[in-house]
């Protein structure tokens, strides 16, 4: 099977998936009481949501000038900001691919070699993930039970976390370490590990590059900066609709978890699964159905409204700056 037709497959999978689910989560919902809810939302909310999430965006971007300023690369923050919002937008379309777009859109306006910057998308990955796992043990502390239920609702049960268990853990993963490491030269033999080692050279020094990046203590800030954002969305989405009356602002980090998940399944654009999971997440703290529905698609189209106007425009900006 050629790789044009296994990604294709793989894309109507994961699309079908989505679409699936996205029936499931709407299929007791009242269209009319679904549109009377969003129509109810205040204009200045919807800015509200909007801003907070762009400006997750521009924290984005400006950390990866950081990065690549530490390469020897100087980046102005708007070309980098611009190629993440274009990134954001094809992702809408083709989940992981735009994290090559953005790559190659600075290579066309900054010259800067696509496996180094692409190495620095690897790290933010690995920093997204450090954070995202914040995010989760924050949820474990604040609202363990609703995490816990909401995981079996979909065929997961949180382990129990036992001295024994952790000790076989850490056996487990020294064992797999050492099989790895000792069958190292039959590995590295096989011609597709071969040929990885060049674009991984790239991408190992854009890891490395966290060492000598300019100011960490900003990084960091940026870092925190941008899940503050993720999880404020939520926060003030609360505020905005009827029936949210007896959620805290803690709960923000429950939902964050769930809404997380929906995009880290290649689904394109989070359809469906960012629904399905988010209302999930919400029944479970008392909302109804239709108002947990609701709130999803609120969160999810207007930060999908936020990607097309701003990877637009990032679009437009971008051209022009590489025909300079």
């Amino acid at each position: 099977m050629s790789t044009w037709v296994k990604n294709t497959v793989q894309y109507l999978l994961f699309l079908g998936i989505g679409l699936a689910l996205l029936y499931f989560s709407f299929q007791k919902v009242n269209t009319d009481d679904l549109w009377e809810n969003i129509s109810s939302v205040s204009i200045s909310g919807l800015i509200g949501i909007i801003a907070i999430g762009f400006l997750a965006m521009v924290f984005r971007g400006l950390r990866w000038v950081q990065m690549m300023k530490s390469m020897g690369y100087h980046v102005t923050g708007t070309r980098a900001i611009s190629a993440v919002a274009l990134s954001y937008l094809v992702n809408l379309v083709t989940p992981r691919v735009g994290e090559i777009i953005r790559c190659t859109a600075l290579k066309r306006t900054n010259q800067v070699p696509i496996d180094k910057s692409l190495g620095t998308v690897v790290l933010e990955r690995m920093v997204d993930l450090l954070m995202f796992l914040f995010v989760v043990i924050s949820t474990l502390i604040i609202s363990r039970a609703e995490l816990s239920n909401f995981l079996s609702q979909n065929g997961v049960e949180l382990p129990q976390i036992t001295a024994i268990s952790i000790s076989l853990y850490i056996l487990g993963f020294s064992f797999l370490t050492f099989i790895i490491i000792k069958t190292k030269k039959y590995w590295c033999q096989w011609k597709p590990i071969q040929k990885l080692k060049g674009l991984t050279a790239g991408v190992v020094q854009g890891i490395k590059s966290l060492r000598t990046v300019d100011n960490k203590p900003l990084f960091w800030l940026y870092s925190i900066g941008i899940w503050s954002c993720y999880v404020a969305t939520i926060a003030v989405g609360f505020t905005l609709l009827s029936g949210f009356e007896n959620i805290g602002f803690e709960q923000a980090f429950f939902v964050s978890v769930a809404a997380g998940l929906g995009f880290i399944i290649p689904v394109p654009g989070g359809i469906g699964t960012y629904h399905y999971l988010v209302t999930s997440a919400l029944i479970i703290l008392g909302v109804s159905e239709t108002n947990g529905a609701t709130f999803a698609t609120l969160i999810h189209g207007s930060q999908s409204l936020m990607f097309v106007i701003t990877g637009a425009l990032g679009f437009v900006f971008l051209y022009f700056a590489g025909r300079k």
